[in-house]
C-alpha cells in the first residue's frame, strides 16, 4: 500500500519492557506512528488506520539496533518482536478519548524510544494538552475489563480453562486467578489516579517491583478486590477535584493534525 518505515515518524517499546515490569521471557512490543501519504488519505476506496504485525525488513533495519542496544528489550528478542504503527489521524483520536494504550505512547520515556523525527518532538511538545477527566473513565474502564476477566475465568468450566494460553493458565492454577490480569489492573487504576492528581504519564512505573509481586501472586483474590475498590473510589474523588479539563481542544488538535502533516 505504501513504504511503512518510510513514513514512520516514531516508534518505541512499550509494554512491560517500557513500564520496567518486564520478566524472563517476557516478549518486545513496539509502538508507533506514522503518516499515511495524501492519496491514500484521500482515497474513495483504500483506507489505512494502522499496522499490527511483526517488524518487516524496512522496519527491523530500523529498529533492531535500538532494541539490541537497550538494557531489558535485548534479552526479549527471542520471545518474539511485535508491532503496532498507528496512522496519526487514527493516533490523535485515541489520544484525544484518553485512550490508555495511545497516551503511553505518547508519554513514553526517551529512553524507551527507537526512533524519532521533527514531527513526533512537535507532537511530543503538545503531549500534555491531551490530558484530560477523561482519564477517569478510560483507565477505569480499562482495568474493570481486567478485572471481568480474572472473575469470568474464575467462574468458567474446567475444559475452557484447559484451552487457555498455558502460561495464563498456570498462574490461576498456582494463585486462584489470573496474576497477570490482576497487575494490569492495579496498574491502569495507579496510572488513571496519578494523571487526575496532576503527575501525568508515568509509565516507568515507580512501582514496578509491586506490580510484579502482584503478578507472582502476593496478593490474594479477595485482597486484590479490596485494593481495587480503594483505588475506584480515590479515582472518584480525583476526577471530582482534578484540576485537568473536561475535554481536549478539539480545535487545537485540529489545527496540530494538519501541522504535522504538512511537516511530513
Amino acid at each position: 500500500m505504501f513504504e511503512l518505515a518510510a513514513s514512520t515518524i516514531f516508534a518505541t517499546l512499550a509494554g512491560s519492557q517500557a513500564q520496567q515490569t518486564a520478566q524472563e521471557g517476557s516478549d518486545v512490543d513496539v509502538r508507533g506512528v506514522c503518516v499515511a501519504p495524501l492519496s491514500l488519505r484521500v482515497s474513495l476506496f483504500e483506507h489505512f488506520e494502522q499496522y499490527d504485525g511483526p517488524l518487516d525488513a524496512e522496519l527491523s533495519a530500523r529498529l533492531l539496533p535500538g532494541i539490541q542496544a537497550h538494557p531489558t528489550a535485548a534479552g526479549g528478542i527471542a520471545a518474539g518482536v511485535e508491532c503496532v504503527i498507528f496512522e496519526l489521524a487514527k493516533f490523535l483520536k485515541l489520544c484525544a478519548a484518553a485512550n490508555p494504550n495511545a497516551l503511553e505512547i505518547l508519554f513514553a520515556d526517551e529512553r524507551d524510544w527507537l526512533l524519532e523525527t521533527p514531527a513526533w518532538r512537535r507532537l511530543y511538545g503538545e503531549r500534555h494538552h491531551f490530558l484530560t477527566r477523561r482519564v477517569h473513565q478510560s483507565y477505569l474502564g480499562y482495568a474493570t475489563a481486567q478485572l471481568n476477566k480474572i472473575e469470568l475465568q474464575r467462574a468458567a468450566p474446567q475444559n475452557r480453562k484447559s484451552a487457555r494460553n498455558p502460561a495464563r493458565a498456570a498462574l490461576e492454577r498456582r494463585f486462584g486467578y489470573d496474576t497477570k490480569h490482576a497487575m494490569h489492573l492495579i496498574r491502569l487504576m495507579r496510572m488513571g489516579l496519578e494523571i487526575l492528581q496532576g503527575q501525568g504519564v508515568l509509565v516507568r512505573r515507580p512501582d514496578a517491583e509491586e506490580l510484579n509481586a502482584i503478578r507472582d501472586g502476593t496478593l490474594s483474590h479477595d485482597e486484590l478486590i479490596a485494593r481495587a475498590a480503594e483505588l475506584r473510589a480515590r479515582m472518584a474523588e480525583a476526577a471530582a477535584t482534578s484540576a485537568l479539563p473536561a475535554d481536549v481542544d478539539r480545535a487545537r488538535v485540529d489545527a496540530l493534525a494538519f501541522e504535522l502533516i504538512q511537516l511530513c
